[in-house]
């Protein structure tokens, strides 16, 4: 899971992102198979912490670096912003975490394509932004789509697809709290403070019950965290490139990475359902780009 950040407007270049956005997408699900071995290990909010504290580690020489060259600083006058996008982070990460103990990877993959119509919504809903109705089609054809990889059936959803589709949803939460954040402060400010606040939430829930934890556990959750800050970094080079729309059907690349991890490492292979919903929710996000960059009829 990344967090993307909008840059500020600039010549497309689509070639250059849609490649950058290949490997972000690619790390991504090379993170979460890796993740999908960790969760059998340890407690979710003791891997949460242990995550964010490899990547703070791995942060902070970068960001010392940086500032003693006068190209980064840690200054913020948005630190209520820092804490609410981490607090939603948290919960979708945990939920994350949770689903992926009992869906198989390519399932929990394709009920996260999801997100961006939730940050539709919220966006309409919470910032009073304007929704146009090809938004709300395209949100409802995505809710078809998870919808048909559920199957909710007479004795209901499972725990495991709920907190799927939560994860979804507070990481779409978290996307549009981060959007003012986007012009106010740099990169390296907005990772450090997300894992930093994200690392004291996640140990208020995990010290009660820490676990010893092996030495293996540990490089891996390091290696974890490696990955997602890489994935991350392509991400935002990507969006430098062009305008998030241009790259993003790349997104759906993950389901492909998915299905092969968890077919090769797993021994798992999806039902012809979860293949079905993720072309619905495909379709549905492609159409909402489409229809986003088709030029307008002047009145």
């Amino acid at each position: 899971m990344t967090s993307p950040v909008a840059p500020p407007p600039a010549a497309e270049r689509p070639l250059p992102a849609i490649a950058a956005q290949f490997v972000c997408f690619t790390l991504v699900s090379i993170a979460d198979a890796i993740l999908k071995i960790i969760v059998a290990e340890a407690p979710s909010w003791q891997i949460m912490a242990m995550r964010s504290a490899s990547s703070l580690l791995i942060l902070t020489p970068i960001i010392l670096v940086q500032m003693a060259r006068g190209r980064a600083t840690l200054r913020t006058s948005r630190l209520k912003a820092h804490i609410l996008r981490a607090a939603l982070s948290a919960v979708s990460v945990f939920a994350y975490f949770e689903a992926l103990r009992e869906l198989d990877l390519p399932v929990a993959t394709a009920i996260l394509f999801v997100t961006p119509f939730f940050v539709v919504m919220l966006s309409g809903l919470v910032l009073r932004e304007q929704v146009g109705l090809n938004r709300w089609i395209a949100v409802a054809i995505g809710f078809v789509g998870a919808l048909v990889i559920i199957r909710p059936g007479p004795e209901g959803v499972s725990l495991a697809a709920l907190l799927a589709v939560l994860s979804a949803a507070t990481w779409g939460a978290a996307m549009v709290a981060i959007r003012a954040l986007g012009k106010t402060e740099g990169t390296l400010s907005i990772l450090f403070y997300f894992n930093l606040f994200i690392c004291l939430i996640a140990l208020a829930f995990a010290l009660p019950g820490w676990q010893p934890v092996p030495g293996w556990l540990i490089a891996t959750i390091l290696l974890n965290a490696a990955i997602q800050l890489v994935a991350q970094s392509f991400m935002l080079m990507a969006f430098r490139f062009a305008s998030a729309s241009v790259s993003a059907p790349v997104q759906y690349t993950q389901l492909l990475w998915s299905v092969a991890a968890g077919w090769f490492v797993f021994n798992v292979f999806p039902g012809p359902q979860v293949f079905a919903g993720a072309a619905i929710i495909v379709a549905s996000g492609l159409y909402l780009i489409w229809s986003e960059r088709r030029p307008r009829r002047s009145s």
